[in-house]
């Protein structure tokens, strides 16, 4: 196959299209060996597309793919649906010359008049409610909402929510009873169970759920009976079920860590409420370790909740929320406590000696000594402390706490 324009018909085109002025010889040979080589390249395209779609005739589509493919813009107008295919070109030979051309259909003009024509409408906005009160209104823009598909989504869930066997529903209420029973025998044997058992997975969603309902409910402020007995049973199982590897816990972290926080950072939940905070303290850093990766920025986000607290007035949290938090930070690792603690332990001392609550400040002095004890040793390579650094870097109040504490350990 081969294309070639002649320079006349080039001449003639630029005259046409330049109001008469001609072009110079040069100009016009490179002109028609271009446009040549480039409606062969075109027509080389659309035998490619007669090929991939198995067609032994070319049509205007092809050309028209073909021009986009080369990043030209397709001529407009001409499309295969106006063309009879059952036609085939006509050729016409006058004055040694040959055209081929398609017989057009006539069309009569009474037709085309009596004829129902389509007027497309202009474009319009309208607004209208997607739903109401929870409730889609029945307006023709929205669709058409069908009762037997939403009653048989409602068979499903409710079918769902009855998954288990009635050995497994009994199972789960007997496993639970012991968990929060007062007979220590059955709770040790129960905790024992959530912490080993591999079969445990059919159930350990409602047993989740039971924790965080049960934490929910005890820390409500209706709530008249001390309610630190039930949150310590609560927490033991989260920790009995953190120590068992044979289940999948990462989808109920939602469900889980919530619970824990709120029993470590609630203001008040009972006379005896230092136990409870320790124990939520070591679930939480055991559930961080376990499950905080890169993406989900599980101890990154901790860290930021402890911190603010830790660092606020007792105007804003008491002083047994920031214990919370201190715990939350001291529980992680020595690397948390050595980056984050250690800056904040002359504020805290100046904090603690203005607390009136003598039992309260007892209690954070001796917490705050016991992990920045052990951490400081942990970095400190001799083992007699440097007496000035310790002024230095853990101020008036804690600094000889932490020496005379250090001394005993060595």
């Amino acid at each position: 196959m081969s294309v070639q324009f002649s320079v006349q018909s080039i001449e003639y085109l630029t005259e046409k299209l330049n109001n008469g002025r001609c072009l110079c010889d040069e100009p016009v040979v490179y002109l028609a060996s271009k446009i040549s080589r480039v409606i062969f390249n075109l027509l080389e395209d659309s035998c490619k597309f007669v090929r991939k779609c198995r067609r032994n005739e070319m049509v205007t589509d092809d050309f028209a793919f073909a021009l986009k493919l080369n990043h030209i813009k397709p001529i407009y107008g001409y499309t295969t649906k106006n063309i009879d295919r059952s036609s085939s070109f006509r050729k016409i030979k006058k004055d040694n010359r040959i055209l081929y051309h398609i017989d057009d259909n006539i069309v009569a003009l009474n037709d085309s008049i009596t004829s129902q024509v389509l007027v497309p409408f202009d474009f319009s906005i309208r607004a209208h409610w997607l739903a109401v009160n929870g409730q889609q209104p029945i307006t023709n823009e929205n669709p058409i909402v069908d009762t037997s598909i939403r009653s048989v989504s409602q068979k499903i869930l409710n079918k769902s929510r009855k998954l288990l066997s009635m050995e497994q529903q009994i199972y789960y209420k007997e496993l639970t009873e012991m968990c929060i029973c007062l007979n220590e025998k059955k709770r040790k044997q129960a905790l024992l169970i959530l912490s080993s058992d591999n079969s445990l997975q059919q159930v350990v969603s409602r047993v989740i759920i039971f924790i965080s309902e049960g934490v929910r409910v005890n820390l409500s402020p209706t709530s008249t009976f001390d309610r630190s007995i039930i949150l310590n049973f609560l927490l033991h199982m989260c920790d009995a079920l953190l120590q068992n590897e044979n289940i999948f816990l990462e989808s109920y972290l939602h469900y889980l860590l919530p619970a824990i926080l709120s029993c470590l950072l609630e203001r008040r939940i009972s006379r005896d409420h230092w136990s409870l905070r320790d124990l939520a303290g070591k679930c939480c850093a055991q559930m961080i370790r376990k499950f905080s990766t890169a993406a989900n920025r599980l101890q990154q986000r901790a860290v930021d909740i402890f911190y603010r607290i830790l660092i606020s007035s007792e105007e804003e949290y008491t002083w047994p929320s920031q214990y919370g938090a201190f715990i939350g930070l001291c529980e992680m690792s020595h690397k948390v406590i050595i980056q984050i603690i250690f800056p904040l332990i002359k504020q805290l001392g100046e904090k603690v000696r203005l607390i009136s609550d003598r039992e309260l400040s007892l209690k954070m002095t001796e917490v705050i000594v016991k992990f920045i004890t052990i951490a400081y040793r942990s970095v400190q390579n001799d083992n007699e402390s440097n007496e000035k650094k310790l002024y230095e870097d853990f101020g008036l109040y804690f600094a000889p706490l932490i020496q005379r504490q250090l001394i005993l350990l060595l």
